[in-house]
């Protein structure tokens, strides 16, 4: 395999889901800019399952077509190449905010050292309760993502029958949510396996399998009317107009995430296509956008209360401004000149050859 693997759209994916993130964050902190608060935690959340499915898809097919190649996968090259994409921004980001608040911290900081973040945001979810280290809420979805790809690439590798495989972890997985959601019990176990949201990054992987497997009869995804109504689904989400089943909500979300990724890698006739320089580039530095905002808000509005203001839309606007202006400021800083050195370096233990856009050489 000399070419190498390129999807195309996924960054323009990549890009959307990252700038939901940002809106709603913006929106939960309009108080610090003197403002009223909107509701946009939806709009956040959502985004982050667009993150899960799109990473379970591309890592699942990654991991297929090295099964392919080498016929096995190289379960120590995996973790190597998680590591590397991961840990060098998490830990950096976690020392600057440390630095920022004085490292006035607690006995949490020890989830966050361990990249399990999701327990300490889960417990206190569950409870009603605050964060105590700020600007690091986020951070739960990340040791989703390191607790789930800690066993996935072996499950792949080992599998008898993955298609079986997959449908039952994502039916158990339901099944598992809906019935801890009727008895009403184990309030914090519920509320962790809510965050944890493994059936999301499943359901991307199950995509990847069909897509990998070219599973013509899944063709029929590509007719615009399913293609216009994923997107429908989209627009209703950035209108905060989208709740069907609350408990399945984010599972249906991936569902409809994946009928795009599907369009964008597979329709030569699609209506909409993400393939463009702007976001293709957005997506390239949407980690550490995702990575930076919370802490990015919090300056901003530090210095925009220095100046006159007032509640009209003007000032509104020029918050969402200069907070998107500066997060995708610090993160192409970020991406040029610290995590393209490790992004280089993580070539070394790829197995498969991967970009993630046509001028890059690594995914």
């Amino acid at each position: 395999m000399t070419n190498k693997i390129y999807l195309p759209g996924l960054n323009g994916l990549r890009a959307i889901a990252a700038s939901a993130v940002i809106i709603s964050h913006i929106g939960l902190h309009l108080d610090m800019f003197g403002l009223v608060k909107t509701g946009g935690y939806d709009l956040g959340s959502f985004g982050v399952t667009i993150f899960f499915t799109l990473s379970g898809f591309l890592i699942t097919y990654l991991l297929l077509c090295e099964k392919q190649l080498k016929s096995c996968i190289d379960i120590k090259k995996f973790y190597i190449r998680r590591i590397l994409r991961i840990w060098p921004l998490y830990f950096t980001y976690l020392f600057i905010v440390l630095l920022y608040i004085h490292f006035k911290i607690n006995s949490d900081v020890w989830y966050y050292i361990f990249v399990v973040p999701n327990v300490p945001f889960a417990m206190n979810a569950a409870v009603g309760g605050v964060l105590y280290i700020p600007f690091i809420g986020h951070y739960w979805s990340l040791g989703v993502e390191e607790q789930f790809y800690a066993f996935w690439p072996w499950f792949i590798k080992k599998a008898k029958n993955l298609k079986w495989f997959l449908i039952l972890f994502i039916l158990i997985f339901f099944l598992l949510k809906i019935t801890l959601s009727i008895t009403h019990t184990l309030r914090t176990f519920q509320v962790f396996l809510h965050y944890t949201r493994f059936g999301c990054l499943a359901i991307g992987g199950f995509g990847a399998y069909l897509f990998y497997e070219k599973k013509d009869v899944f063709k029929f995804l590509n007719l615009p009317i399913f293609e216009l109504s994923a997107w429908f689904v989209i627009i209703l989400i950035a209108l905060k107009k989208f709740h069907l089943f609350s408990i399945l909500d984010h599972e249906i979300v991936s569902v409809v995430t994946f009928v795009i990724i599907y369009n964008q890698i597979n329709n030569p006739k699609k209506i909409i296509s993400l393939e463009n320089k702007i976001f293709d580039y957005l997506g390239k530095i949407s980690f550490g956008m995702y990575i930076y905002n919370p802490l990015v808000i919090a300056i901003v509005a530090r210095f925009l209360k220095k100046i006159s203001y007032n509640n009209g839309t003007a000032y509104i606007i020029l918050v969402y401004c200069i907070v998107f202006a500066s997060v995708i400021l610090i993160s192409h800083i970020s991406y040029n000149g610290f995590e393209i050195k490790f992004l280089k370096f993580k070539e070394k233990f790829m197995t498969v050859p991967s970009a993630a856009s046509k001028s890059e050489n690594f995914s």
